[in-house]
């Protein structure tokens, strides 16, 4: 299920370039139900060892302008916000608790949601899908350096590996929720880019880490029931820090 979110402030909204953490600040405050706001952060959903907070959301999309001495962006009201989660407890627990809240808050400013829409999902999802990122497609792996330091290595869409590490991720999600189906486990996913440039390219500083994403448009392919849950979790790594939604226009 996809919320979105209209806000209001009554005064400009100046954030960090990359304010990624004061969003998932306000999704968490705004979970009341304190053992499962405790649970989701930090428990997850487990696969072969592997937690997953199954929530993810979009950039903010509004009029906005950058200072590039200051490192802040500024959005002028209204603004929008995607959420997604394919846990329906989640974003009820999440929704339920904004309209009881007398005062919600993005960081130190006060912020009115305006409106809150379910996006339809349509009647069926096919076996594959033309989307756009909303937010950084990540994928990543650890490695081990000759000398014993370990470092992520991100991968760019052309990589040969690309594409199967979409896959193994999205799997891996799917199953942390539904029982393993030994058949559906050996069917393909892949992901091909379509319209993606050097300048979908986006380099994001999260707590003190550099996390490389990108952007553009890609064609998705697979099982209908993978397709679905990624359109309301995410696809690649990092979803509950603001990468890897995507829309479908086509």
């Amino acid at each position: 299920m996809r919320l979105l979110l209209r806000f209001r402030c009554e005064q400009p909204l100046e954030l960090p370039i990359n304010y990624q953490d004061w969003l998932i600040g306000f999704i968490y405050t705004n979970i009341s139900d304190e053992v499962y706001r405790k649970f989701v952060h930090e428990e997850g959903y487990v696969y072969r060892s592997r937690a997953y907070r199954h929530f993810a959301f979009s950039r903010i999309d509004g009029k906005y302008w950058v200072d590039r001495e200051k490192k802040t962006i500024t959005f002028q009201s209204p603004f929008t916000l995607l959420v997604t989660s394919p846990i329906d407890k989640f974003l009820q627990e999440f929704a339920r608790s904004m309209l009881l809240s007398d005062q919600l808050r993005i960081g130190k400013y006060p912020v009115v949601l305006e409106s809150f829409e379910v996006l339809p999902e349509g009647p069926e999802m096919p076996d594959h899908i033309r989307i756009r990122m909303l937010s950084p497609l990540v994928v990543y792996s650890t490695m081990t350096h000759p000398n014993g330091m370990k470092y992520t290595y991100y991968y760019h869409p052309q990589h040969v590996l690309f594409s199967s590490m979409v896959e193994a991720n999205l799997k891996r999600r799917y199953f942390s929720v539904h029982p393993e189906n030994p058949e559906l486990f050996a069917s393909p996913i892949s992901i091909r880019p379509v319209m993606v440039t050097p300048r979908n390219k986006v380099i994001t500083r999260f707590r003190g880490l550099i996390i490389e994403g990108w952007m553009g448009e890609y064609v998705l392919s697979g099982d209908p029931r993978f397709l679905r849950w990624a359109y309301h979790t995410c696809l690649g790594s990092k979803g509950s820090q603001g990468f890897g939604v995507f829309e479908i226009i086509r």
